[in-house]
């Protein structure tokens, strides 16, 4: 896959600093293959209805296993007009019976609990208000692990390895799983993708209306060379094994170690991710973010266009990373300042970078304004769980 298809809720999310072991991030995949605005209004999406233990898949007007293009792209509450800002919109506190998934997430809630899976770490964890994800990967690397949440409100679309485009998933003859948390779960058919690789990818309903997806992926198969059928069982039980091993339900708080003045003109806050990794001299590091914009997408494969405001701390990037990057000093630190993009180092132990629609004195007054929480950095106990100051 291309590594530049990487925590694309957060499309102006750059690259880590070139000191990262740039071979892990691509191995890894940060996340797989998000799609930029240019593929969204042709976006497929899925409409997921039934409990059998093959559960039936259906499009407004092809009927069950055939599965096609959804009328129009889906997204969120429609965006606040221009210029006037609207406030963030809170998650609808209507009443749900009783074992229904909600139709919308708290950005800044936690819906997966995947501390509880035994042999692998986190490496990225996003949320947004259709859908969370979490990549989990095991000591040595070589195994990725998958998570995806859904909201009754969210639309899954998957790829297979090799395709370039998502397409819809047809269960006709899709497999049992048995049961994860006591529902019908089925095999997806096909050929599943993670990372350029094909994956089992185990799929039921948490909760009426809301979908769970683990998906498992070998680094050492080729790519495009699909998993013998014993290297598929294996990992089908790594699959298994993680979803049974799952919470999934209202859980912590999003915590980031920086707060910002509030929510950018004409936008809302429509994501979080927090990403691990290790820098080249064996440093470990953590990119934590908010995105902001007009529209929420209900799926965390294909995004609508969109004018897109990120602020993202990276704990150890310094300007050693990438000699001769920083191109000037603002308020004394080094900076570089490009198109709609900031980054500023030497914050409290942070580089801030800040990637906005703003000419560049907006945007260096903007990146002023975010303030590091005090002991964030080394100590995510100090982390604020209200980043948007009022």
């Amino acid at each position: 896959m291309n590594d530049e298809d990487v925590l694309n809720a957060f499309r102006e999310d750059p690259l880590p600093p070139s000191g990262v072991d740039v071979a892990r991030a691509v191995r890894t995949g940060r996340r797989q293959r998000r799609v930029r605005a240019a593929g969204a209004a042709g976006a497929l999406a899925l409409l997921l209805a039934g409990s059998a233990a093959v559960p039936a898949w259906f499009t407004a007007a092809n009927g069950p296993a055939n599965l096609g293009a959804s009328p129009a792209v889906t997204l969120g509450p429609p965006p606040p007009p221009c210029p006037t800002p609207e406030p963030t919109p809170s998650v609808s506190t209507s009443p749900r019976p009783a074992g229904t998934a909600p139709v919308e997430f708290d950005v800044m809630r936690h819906w997966v609990d995947v501390s509880g899976v035994s042999g692998m770490h986190v490496q990225d964890f996003s949320t947004a208000r259709y859908w969370q994800s979490v990549t989990l990967y095991d000591a040595a690397e070589r195994f990725t692990v998958e998570v995806i949440v859904f909201a009754a409100g969210g639309k899954p679309v998957f790829s297979s390895a090799a395709a370039d485009d998502f397409a819809p998933v047809d269960l006709t003859g899709a497999e049992s799983a048995g049961q994860v948390g006591g529902r019908p779960a089925s095999w997806l058919p096909g050929g599943q993708g993670v990372v350029g690789r094909d994956a089992a990818r185990l799929g039921w309903q948490w909760a009426d209306g809301g979908w769970a997806f683990v998906a498992a992926a070998d680094s050492r198969q080729e790519p495009g060379s699909p998993p013998t059928g014993e290297a598929m069982a294996v990992l089908r039980a790594i699959a298994a094994q993680a979803a049974g091993q799952l919470v999934i339900g209202r859980g912590t708080a999003v915590t980031m170690p920086f707060t910002v003045p509030g929510v950018p003109e004409c936008s809302r806050l429509t994501g979080t991710t927090v990403y691990r990794g290790t820098h080249a001299n064996g440093t470990p590091f953590v990119r934590p973010g908010l995105v902001f914009s007009r529209a929420d997408n209900t799926d965390p494969l294909l995004f609508p266009p969109d004018v897109t405001t990120t602020v993202i701390a990276d704990s150890v990037a310094t300007p050693a990373d990438k000699p001769g990057q920083a191109n000037e000093q603002v308020d004394g630190r080094p900076a570089v300042v490009g198109d709609a993009f900031v980054m500023l180092h030497g914050l409290d132990g942070f580089a801030l970078e800040v990637s906005a629609p703003l000419g560049r004195d907006a945007l260096l007054a903007y990146a002023r304004s975010v303030r590091i929480v005090d002991g964030a950095h080394g100590d995510e106990s100090k982390w604020t769980d209200r980043p948007i100051r009022p």
